[in-house]
């Protein structure tokens, strides 16, 4: 609920920047300006459907959707970057396109538009800080208001550049910066996205370390076909199947299954957990 307000702050906010910043961009010539204008307006689709995302994550399981709606907030994240990949590439292609025929600019309408950029952006990032500790979808828009923030920092410093020593390639310089900046950060963010669509193990996680975690709990000789997987970032189920050293009832291996959950909560944060108890190896493991 917290983030869906948050978003909501941000997107008006967004919305009011992009309109001041396009405006100015075109009325003081500044192709930095420009280039940050187009780059916000990424940013107010991104928290749209950012804001959608939450909403359908929060939805509880049905007969369609066993696990929830949990992977909306990959898809939007995404989204996001997919865009925000396009957007530096413009943004290359229009600084190079300035380098070639560089032009005049007003540099103390880019200036004060800076300023109002950084104010603006930085609230934002403060707004959605909590939501990207642990959320992927959050923290995609973390990054893109993080990097916004920095650009008009940067546009900030080009004006006054500008201003006195009349060096007009620095609005280009600072434009191809600015692209490639987003691009970095759009590259590392989909090789997350990818891990996760893919049902990859987390980057923080070692099926090493949990078999010999699970060795360890009392009654169990062996775990193995051990699947480890993100619904979201900020949920990790496992499957796996447990060898018990002897045999026993139904009821006795209740405590050692909750044990099991402990452990893997406790030390690996995965709290969505299927076991599958065995005397011996069975016929149908696939990976160790």
């Amino acid at each position: 609920m917290q983030s869906g307000k948050s978003l909501g702050y941000a997107t008006l906010l967004t919305a009011a920047h992009f309109s001041a910043k396009l405006i100015g961009g075109y009325l003081t010539n500044s192709l930095a300006l420009i280039s940050d204008a187009w780059h916000l307006l990424t940013d107010l689709l991104s928290l749209i459907l950012s804001w959608w995302a939450v909403k359908m994550t929060n939805q509880p399981p049905n007969d369609w959707a066993t696990f929830g709606f949990h992977r909306v907030g990959i898809l939007t994240a995404l989204v996001n970057n997919i865009s925000l990949v396009a957007v530096s590439f413009y943004i290359l292609y229009q600084a190079y396109l300035r380098f070639l025929d560089p032009q005049s600019i007003e540099t103390t309408g880019m200036s004060l538009l800076a300023l109002i950029g950084i104010g603006i952006s930085a609230i934002i990032v403060v707004l959605v800080n909590d939501g990207a500790k642990n959320n992927l979808n959050m923290r995609s828009i973390w990054l893109h208001f993080a990097g916004e923030t920095l650009a008009s920092l940067g546009v900030l410093v080009g004006g006054i550049l500008i201003y006195f020593t009349g060096w007009l390639w620095v609005d280009t310089l600072l434009s191809a910066i600015l692209g490639l900046t987003i691009l970095r950060g759009a590259i590392t963010m989909l090789r997350e996205i990818t891990i996760i669509l893919l049902e990859g193990v987390p980057q923080n996680i070692s099926v090493q370390d949990i078999s010999k975690c699970l060795r360890q709990i009392r009654c169990v000789a062996a775990a193995r076909d051990i699947h480890v997987w993100c619904l979201a970032e900020e949920k990790v189920a496992l499957s796996a199947h447990v060898q018990i050293a002897k045999d026993i009832s139904l009821s006795q291996t209740e405590p050692i299954l909750s044990e099991i959950k402990d452990v893997l909560a406790s030390r690996f944060h995965i709290t969505h957990v299927s076991i599958q108890f065995e005397l011996c190896e069975c016929s149908d493991c696939h990976h160790t």
